[in-house]
């Protein structure tokens, strides 16, 4: 049966069942998904895409365009909303065979959701339109793990359902017929002057209260963080796809994800730190402190074995790793916990890590663990309510989506959320780069700051210039 016999056919079996949106897979010849996103990432596209690290099983990558159909939840009951629409929408989804018009279930992603660290009524003019948080379906994902990739298309059965899906396919025929290997690019540095970031002596002075905080008994740490905004020479401008694969190339082992607007506007990064994994029952995650920096082999060695044998660093570890344990331990039975961490090593730095495994109780699902995890105080602080509150006081910053959950879920209900830390908010002209560091009783300023300049790195590292054509020169 051809694509499209079997399109047509596929929204007659749906119509009749009921449903409310239908996906339609089949198989396309391509490597590597990502070789599509220097084209997909311009204006007026809406982007996600996700490459997981590649020593996983599989290691599942995608690129995502459009949505047939979106939430924006806002407010404290924000994970709770998207449950709710999630279930709602997954019960009335269907899927279908491309090939042959039968219906089939498949591990691709069905909805992506990304959120802000916290709700807000009072964003920064640049957060603004990101809000609290944003689900969809895309209208076109395209999936690869291991050997196979698929596209998956998306769609509301109204009276243009069909001549949306075959437009779909065109698209999707023209982008593979353009198809090119994603080369790695060579960052450019030169043509981005750093701009505004807080002070030496306003970090020092933060760290400071914080400390004092938690001498008079009412925190045992935060998580304190800074941005540090870069701006593009006139004569160059950011390359969001680029900037996005050269971090992928590099960080090998990191969560390396993008998502765009349909005004530009890009939130990107390449995080170590998963906050759930869920696949059947079986439910992942870590709890990750401590830094030290990279360097020749010998010299990683020593920070690594000064790392794991840091009292102030293992006690941050603990701190984070008991508190994983409580969030999870009402819902998830059979908690593997290991008694000391691991050191995990990446290109600029290294952490103290602790994986956590454990099998999940029925009536609990995804939306429902991101809520009782997220923050953890490896990006908040504990005690959580209390370290929110000190950083609402005194950091300074709209985080925005930094240090949020981003990730997806299929119609199953598995999926995977990272914390996206070791992210910024790019423009074609500017870039903001985040960084946060555990504070506790013991910590140092200076060593705090030096700790927030070698995670600026990862990003610094990343960041790709183009010089601007003869169009924008002319703007100019």
């Amino acid at each position: 049966m051809g694509l499209e016999s079997a399109l047509t056919q596929s929204l007659r079996e749906a119509r009749a069942a009921g449903t409310r949106l239908a996906r339609i897979v089949y198989p396309i010849d391509l490597t590597d998904p990502w070789s599509l996103l220097s084209k997909l990432c311009v204006p007026s596209h809406r982007v996600m895409a996700w490459s997981a690290p590649k020593s996983r099983d599989g290691a599942p990558v995608f690129v995502a365009v459009g949505a047939a159909i979106e939430l924006r939840p806002q407010g404290q009951e924000r994970f709770q909303a998207s449950k709710d629409w999630w279930s709602d929408l997954r019960s009335t989804m269907k899927q279908f065979d491309g090939l042959t018009g039968e219906a089939i279930a498949i591990d691709a992603p069905a909805c992506l959701a990304g959120f802000a660290f916290s709700h807000s009524e009072h964003r920064s003019d640049k957060w603004a339109p990101w809000g609290d948080g944003a689900l969809c379906v895309p209208e076109i994902l395209i999936w690869k793990q291991g050997k196979s990739c698929v596209a998956v298309l998306s769609s509301v059965l109204d009276d243009g359902a069909v001549e949306r899906l075959q437009s779909l396919v065109d698209q999707v025929q023209g982008w593979c017929q353009r198809s090119s290997p994603p080369r790695t690019p060579s960052p450019q540095h030169s043509g981005a002057i750093i701009g505004t970031e807080i002070p030496w002596d306003d970090w020092r002075d933060r760290v400071q209260a914080a400390r004092t905080q938690m001498a008079s008994g009412h925190m045992d740490k935060v998580v304190l963080a800074r941005a540090q905004s870069f701006v593009a020479a006139p004569e160059c401008h950011f390359d969001v796809a680029a900037t996005a694969k050269a971090l992928r190339d590099r960080q090998t082992e990191a969560t390396t994800f993008l998502v765009q607007r349909t005004d530009g506007q890009a939130f990107l990064g390449s995080t170590p730190e998963i906050l759930v994994r869920l696949t059947g029952r079986t439910v992942e995650t870590v709890a990750m402190a401590g830094t030290r920096k990279r360097g020749m082999l010998s010299e990683s060695d020593a920070l690594s074995r000064d790392l794991f044998a840091s009292p102030k660093d293992r006690h941050e570890q603990a701190l984070v790793t008991e508190a994983v344990r409580r969030a999870l331990a009402p819902v998830v039975e059979n908690l593997q916990v290991p008694e000391a961490p691991d050191v995990v090593q990446l290109p600029d730095v290294q952490h103290l890590r602790t994986p956590i495994t454990g099998t999940l109780l029925n009536g609990v699902e995804l939306f429902g663990l991101l809520d009782r995890l997220h923050p953890t105080p490896a990006v908040g602080g504990l005690p959580r309510t209390e370290a929110l509150a000190w950083l609402d006081d005194h950091e300074g910053l709209d985080r925005g989506w930094y240090a949020g959950p981003i990730g997806w879920t299929n119609q199953a209900g598995d999926g995977a959320f990272v914390v996206a830390i070791r992210s910024a908010l790019m423009t074609e002209r500017e870039a903001a780069a985040f960084a946060g560091c555990g504070v506790v009783a013991h910590s140092n300023p200076r060593d705090e700051w030096d700790e927030s300049v070698v995670k600026l790195q990862t990003v610094r590292s990343g960041l790709t210039l183009r010089a601007n054509s003869a169009q924008d020169r002319n703007k100019t």
